[in-house]
């Protein structure tokens, strides 16, 4: 179907105003591009973006585009890195950014935020009520609250430790695909037993409705302690992780490591001598400093044993700030110096070592690129494995870019598959089609496309994602 895009724009701004309507150049090219390494291409390009006020704007826009058979793209911040926030066919753009309301109802025990509030912002919104916000992305000043739940990331934070931030979602206003505003959940810190459609909503990526509020339980914030630990070599980090959950010590609110490399360029970067060998960082929480600082002995006892090259609790507020931010440096380092194809790899926990060996060789025998470098870093304790290809270069076609990123993704998403598990972190339905047919079947495939098919019977919202394309 064809689609005229200046009575589309036309219609969109006699909606929700001319000022929240955009068809120029520029800004489509904007909203068509984001973190993937390859250059737009012409099903990337937004017809028109929108940016709606409140959820019944949000409703006048879904019910136009469902009567036209326009497909419509939902767009937080745009801080995705493995192309959820593209666009795969030409769309409107829904950008949530003007949705930024927060109100917290602490008699109650709750609060209630609109989707496109940065979590950054929001987490010093709730400092105020000495609450925390379970999620923790290295993308926090920009990326949204409603991007976060869409996906259902914790990002940095130990699973075993916090749970999903769904876990504390206790309900939601959406809108469906033919404009319908749904309330979900309930008023009450107590969520619902059974049935219910909030739980299928969270971690829908968009693909079942648009969020427009959601209500979160107010959680106390913790006392923290952290603590460094320096290794050998990035095998010793898995044996401690490894070792972690076997003997069941508390796990802490944050695992984090860089390997060898990493630490190299992380630590440089923010102006420390590197160590040799490999680091883990972990941040301990508990409800008082008593209890933190207990916490911490007990865990750095049990690091101790573990033989590590030096493991100690960091009482410096600065120079823990500057060991906390090379792990991001380096993350910078590989996104920014070159072209870097990322992996999410989550396995049964005594399989952890045997599994990050084998996701090195994969990434460094790739058939689509020889001679790429190896680098690991990320949330180890979760536990994940962060397996990247990082060409020093970004002057390479795009579509050797495009054979890179599947067939790292193909690649270790069948490690997922073989030993039992499924990426936690990141939104990635669009690339693993294929991994959900050879995990689950092509009945769980299936079972998937007609949930969005009742939801979204025209299959309006975020098009292309279920369908596996690029």
């Amino acid at each position: 179907m064809t689609i005229d895009q200046k009575q589309l724009q036309k219609a969109l701004a006699a909606l929700i105003g001319e000022d929240n309507t955009f068809a120029d150049g520029p800004t489509l090219m904007a909203y068509a591009k984001d973190t993937m390494p390859w250059d737009v291409e012409s099903q990337n390009i937004p017809l028109a973006v929108v940016r709606p006020g409140s959820s019944l704007d949000v409703s006048h826009v879904l019910k136009y585009a469902n009567d036209n058979d326009i497909p419509v793209h939902t767009h937080g911040s745009g801080t995705s890195l493995v192309g959820l926030g593209r666009p795969k066919t030409n769309c409107i753009v829904l950008d949530m950014g003007r949705m930024q309301e927060f109100k917290a109802y602490p008699e109650r025990g709750y609060f209630e935020v609109e989707p496109g509030m940065h979590i950054g912002k929001l987490r010093k919104a709730l400092a105020e009520y000495n609450a925390l916000l379970p999620v923790f992305p290295g993308s926090e000043p920009i990326a949204t609250i409603g991007g976060s739940i869409s996906v259902n990331t914790s990002a940095h934070a130990v699973d075993a430790s916090l749970g999903k931030p769904g876990d504390y979602v206790l309900g939601m206003e959406v809108v469906l695909a033919n404009g319908d505003i749904l309330k979900t959940g309930t008023e009450s810190t107590r969520k619902p037993a059974g049935i219910e459609i909030t739980k299928f909503l969270v971690g829908s990526e968009g693909l079942l409705c648009v969020i427009t509020r959601i209500r979160m339980r107010l959680i106390p914030a913790p006392c923290l302690e952290n603590i460094v630990a320096y290794y050998n070599s990035t095998e010793d980090i898995l044996d401690t992780v490894m070792a972690m959950y076997a003997k069941g010590i508390p796990t802490p609110l944050f695992f984090e490591y860089l390997d060898e490399k990493s630490t190299v360029v992380g630590f440089n970067a923010v102006g420390l001598e590197p160590p040799e060998g490999a680091v883990a960082m972990m941040t301990i929480h508990s409800a008082t400093p008593e209890g933190c600082r207990a916490k911490a002995k007990v865990f750095l006892d049990f690091l101790k044993q573990t033989s590590p090259k030096e493991a100690r609790i960091v009482e410096d507020a600065d120079e823990w700030g500057k060991i906390w931010s090379s792990r991001a440096e380096a993350g910078n380092y590989v996104y920014r110096l070159g072209a870097t194809f990322g992996s999410e790899i989550t396995v049964p926990v005594d399989k952890l070592k045997e599994a990050f060996l084998e996701a090195k060789e994969t990434i460094l025998n790739l058939d689509s690129y020889k001679g790429n470098e190896f680098y690991s870093f990320g949330h180890i304790g979760a536990p994940t494995i962060h397996a990247y290809a990082f060409i020093p270069t970004k002057d390479i076609p795009d579509q050797v870019k495009k054979d890179v990123t599947m067939e790292v993704r193909n690649k270790t998403e069948s490690l997922n598959a073989r030993y039992g598990g499924c990426g936690g972190e990141w939104g990635l339905t669009s690339q693993r089609v294929g991994f959900l047919k050879e995990k689950y079947g092509q009945t769980y495939y299936d079972f998937l496309v007609n949930l969005k098919k009742t939801f979204d019977p025209n299959n309006i919202l975020n098009r292309g994602n279920l369908e596996g394309w690029m």
